[in-house]
């Protein structure tokens, strides 16, 4: 008996160009259709997989490093676990990968691995890239790498770029993938209907960008060992102020090293979860989700970047406990 295959979207991106956003705008806007998602971080503590809005059964998170790594053994075990879930069986399926991770791997996975060849297609590729931070992204090889694999680029953040800006940013990326389509984005809305439901990857493109793309040590390689995580769970709750002082400060000096923040903060006296973010020196917060009375309220707070303080960056959220 013939399966029908499950379409998958396989979500790109250096670090902080909006990945998560794209992704929670898609399932905001794809009407009853069954979406799984399997979300991937650089750091042992999981944050963005609590920023999805999708309900937690159709959610697997990946927390230990990035999927290019491990992609052969837990990108698979997380495809099994969804389709595995008694009484809810995925539709479609989205791949959101670390802002480190390699791409090459994760579709070699999807062509070679028997699991996933024979239950998925391998619908698109869509590489999120930040209008603001991308001439200086461009220069790491994987930032390059996402790019070039891409059928569909996502220029996010527009609103933060001038015309010209934006112009010279396309030309760039035109030089790097000459076929892919170009949206130009603010808070990732663009239309789900030009992101989802076409037919955009080529194996054929992909061959002629990376001939050796199916060998399987082909992608083997190892990270910029400069670039570090700090994981941090904070039990209690935090002073709004004291946090918000404190989170200035910390981008105001350490902004350049500091590639990416994030968090799932519990405020004092907040039934709702406060989601924080920034990519150098840009920062914002919302209001998420209200907690579970069954959950823990607890703060997750991951940095990313070059030449991080640990034991500075844990005492400066203990100092912001209420």
């Amino acid at each position: 008996m013939r399966i029908e295959k499950i379409p998958a979207t396989v979500v790109t991106g250096f670090l902080g160009t909006g990945k998560t956003t794209l992704v929670n705008h898609v399932l905001g806007h794809i009407g009853a259709e069954r979406v799984g998602v399997i979300v991937n971080e650089f750091g042992e503590v999981g944050i963005d997989g609590g920023l999805i809005v999708a309900n937690e059964q159709a959610v697997v998170e990946i927390n230990n490093g990035c999927v290019c790594c491990t992609v052969r053994g837990d990108l698979v075990a997380g495809v099994e676990t969804l389709l595995n879930r008694p009484g809810w069986t995925p539709q479609r399926l989205i791949v959101e990968t670390s802002g480190l991770a390699d791409p090459a791997p994760v579709l070699q996975t999807f062509l070679a691995d028997p699991t996933l060849r024979d239950r998925f297609m391998l619908e698109s590729v869509i590489a999120v890239v930040d209008a603001r931070h991308f001439a200086e992204q461009i220069r790491d090889d994987i930032a390059r790498e996402q790019v070039v694999f891409a059928d569909r680029i996502v220029i996010n953040k527009a609103d933060l770029a001038d015309q010209p800006a934006l112009a010279a940013l396309e030309r760039e990326i035109r030089a790097l993938n000459p076929t892919a389509a170009i949206e130009r984005a603010c808070q990732a809305d663009v239309p789900v209907t030009r992101l989802i439901g076409q037919r955009g990857f080529s194996l054929d493109n992909l061959l002629a960008i990376e001939p050796d793309l199916l060998d399987d040590h082909a992608h083997d390689h190892e990270h910029d060992a400069s670039i570090a995580s700090c994981a941090f769970v904070i039990p209690g709750s935090l002073d709004p102020t004291r946090f918000q002082r404190w989170a200035n400060e910390l981008v105001q000096a350490q902004g350049a090293q500091l590639m990416r923040t994030k968090g799932i903060l519990n405020i004092r006296g907040e039934a709702r979860r406060l989601h924080f973010h920034s990519v150098h020196m840009l920062m914002d917060t919302a209001f998420g989700k209200p907690w579970q009375a069954d959950a823990p309220r607890e703060t997750r707070f991951v940095a990313i970047g070059r030449q991080l303080d640990p034991d500075a960056l844990r005492a400066g959220l203990l100092a912001c406990a209420a």
